[in-house]
């Protein structure tokens, strides 16, 4: 079976992250990942970083990718987290680095001035019963 170019594994990420593809996800981050940046705390393996995207799909409806750029063993990937939160869009870019086929670490920025919107949303919806 062929390996996936750095180019196809960070859009394949990209995909699976916008459709909310956990399981896929899962298949494209290595074992030993790291997901770190403009977050509470750093976390380490595969299932605590895919966690971390589970938590936001309850306001996500898609990542728009603005840009990709590759350079060997790593890439810069600029999007829009697109929620149904007040906030709108929110401009993310994550940093990530690549290791045996898979991404073993990822950086994340984003616009953290729409952020507390967006988190008080989370915590509104977490609170409220489901009808």
């Amino acid at each position: 079976m062929r390996t996936m170019t750095t180019r196809e594994l960070v859009n394949d990420y990209a995909k699976a992250v916008s459709d909310g593809d956990f399981d896929r996800l899962g298949e494209l981050v290595h074992a030993d990942a790291s997901f770190g940046g403009t977050v509470v705390a750093e976390v380490e393996g595969v299932d605590a970083f895919v966690q971390g995207f589970r938590n936001l799909r309850p306001i996500t409806l898609r990542t728009d990718v603005r840009a990709v750029v590759v350079e060997a063993d790593r890439a810069a990937v600029m999007y829009d987290l697109v929620t149904d939160t007040p906030a709108g869009s929110v401009l993310c870019t994550e940093f990530l680095t690549v290791d045996a086929g898979r991404v073993r670490s990822s950086t994340l920025v984003f616009d953290w001035r729409l952020w507390p919107e967006v988190i008080e949303e989370l915590r509104s919806r977490a609170a409220s019963p489901t009808t």
